[in-house]
């Protein structure tokens, strides 16, 4: 459960259960002698639960003045749930708070003995000793260790996609993603359904530097089509245009001076065009921060897929520079396509979606075996300058090859002579049942081509992390030990 106190209210989510849901109306009652505000469901009440991020979490957030003067004097909260309604206790204290206004005091009730807290970036860098002050007043600090103090890091999302990286980021608490953008619109309507309603979707060229929210860290896989050698479409000014966006993501970082930023791509954006892309985020972010990058492979990270993508983190000069592990493991270890494919069924969505085939095709198909591509239909050996996935069978027993168009390129399962399904492709993303997708069949298919695999987006979520907890320690740890 998380709690926020601020000045702006009362703000917290919390699991559902049968009478609490997202979407369930209810009242509240300040009881001041008592020094608690009681949530009771009512059919007919003023407020609704709403729901926060991909679990649907019910969310209650009240913000009037009633019930900031409640929570002004606040020291810290207690929440209890019990069957007809919510109990909120509100510890106090004689401290005026009114120098913290920008900090969130967190109190997790179901996480141990654990302590969990957000604070603006801008107040940890103007005076570093406002934590310590806070957790000191409110009694919660105890020579805890490192590890039972939890932090909450701001982050934006830009050219998220259908959000397969943050949907990742969005399942640990240590990151809240406060706002995402993308031009597409099925694709913001993928990650509005899994990750959350801050999505923006619209041209990152005519979105003002501050109508972004501040941030500890910017996520975001730039365009990557004109620097793959994948579904390339031959027309130069439209790979330029696409490849100018870089700038706006380094017009963004430079808006917003996050503690870190994250850029994920194919490994070609290190070589395109002479290495040009690469010197201009060098040339103009290394100033400011310190940039390092490395090409990761999904299966040695632990995914079902041989995909190779180029990971480039950027951290404040005061942070160090990061290092990006070389990881590689046993292919005696990896996991293979059939594993991943084996855990679809007919409930996930998308289990039926396939494009149907003529004739001539499934012919083609059924001459294609288990790792082998179009080279196995004899009319088509000589072909050249043909894509290597094309007419590509997965084989159970190795890593897929990286996942392409399944529609387009006739990527197969290594049974049936049929294009993979949606599901089948999720799956290979190291996706669940729980990830639905949106638009067309191609426009499913290509939101999960774009995207990164789980394994990916968790080594790259806890890179970020670490760097991110060591940071926030050094400003003001050592007061805290001290304690």
């Amino acid at each position: 459960m998380k709690i926020k106190f601020s000045n702006r209210g009362l703000t917290f989510s919390f699991k559902e259960n049968d009478t609490f849901q997202a979407g369930v109306r209810y009242r509240y009652v300040v009881d001041n002698k008592a020094s608690q505000v009681l949530i009771i469901p009512d059919e007919n009440g003023k407020y609704k639960f709403s729901k926060k991020g991909a679990e649907a979490k019910p969310l209650v957030d009240l913000r009037n003045e009633e019930i900031r003067q409640a929570m002004s004097m606040a020291r810290y909260m207690e929440v209890e749930i019990l069957p007809d309604k919510i109990i909120v206790h509100i510890i106090k204290t004689n401290v005026n708070f009114d120098t913290l206004a920008n900090a969130d005091i967190t109190d997790l009730i179901d996480k141990s003995d654990k302590v969990t807290f957000s604070i603006n970036k801008d107040e940890l860098k103007n005076d570093s000793s406002a934590l310590a002050e806070m957790l000191e007043t409110s009694g919660l600090f105890d020579r805890r260790t490192r590890s039972d103090i939890c932090y909450t890091f701001d982050t934006v999302s830009l050219f998220s996609g259908a959000g397969l990286l943050d949907y990742h980021l969005a399942q640990d608490d240590a990151f809240d993603i406060l706002y995402a953008l993308d031009k597409e619109p099925a694709a913001c309507e993928t990650y509005r359904h899994n990750v959350g309603d801050h999505i923006v979707c619209g041209e990152i060229q005519g979105i003002s530097e501050k109508s972004i929210p501040d941030c500890e860290l910017i996520a975001g896989g730039i365009c990557c089509q004109p620097y793959s050698n994948m579904n390339r479409v031959g027309n130069e000014k439209l790979d330029t245009s696409k490849k100018n966006l870089i700038y706006d993501y380094i017009r963004m970082v430079k808006a917003k001076n996050p503690w870190m930023f994250v850029i994920e791509n194919v490994p070609q954006f290190i070589t395109e065009d002479n290495g040009k892309w690469l010197n201009v985020l060098l040339t103009e972010l290394s100033p400011d921060y310190n940039i390092t990058y490395s090409v990761v492979n999904d299966a040695d990270l632990g995914g079902y897929t041989m995909r190779r993508r180029m990971v480039l983190i950027g951290s404040m000069k005061a942070m160090g520079k990061v290092v990006i592990p070389d990881v590689h493991i046993s292919e005696y270890e990896y996991k293979t396509a059939g594993d991943a494919l084996r855990k679809v069924t007919p409930k996930w969505p998308h289990y039926y979606e396939h494009p149907a085939h003529n004739e001539e095709t499934i012919r083609k198909m059924s001459l294609v075996r288990p790792g082998n591509n179009f080279k196995d239909i004899p009319e088509s050996r000589g072909i050249k300058n043909r894509h290597s996935n094309s007419y590509r069978r997965l084989d159970a027993d190795k890593p897929a090859v990286t996942l392409a168009h399944p529609r387009k390129t006739l990527m197969m399962p290594p049974v049936g002579n049929r294009s993979l399904t949606v599901a089948e492709s999720a799956a290979l993303m190291g996706l669940d049942e729980n990830f639905r997708l949106f638009g067309n069949m191609d426009k499913k298919y290509q939101q999960l081509v774009n995207g990164v695999t789980k394994a990916t987006a968790l080594f790259i979520k806890e890179i970020v992390k670490d760097a991110l907890y060591r940071y926030a320690d050094s400003l003001f740890m050592p007061r805290l030990l001290a304690a």
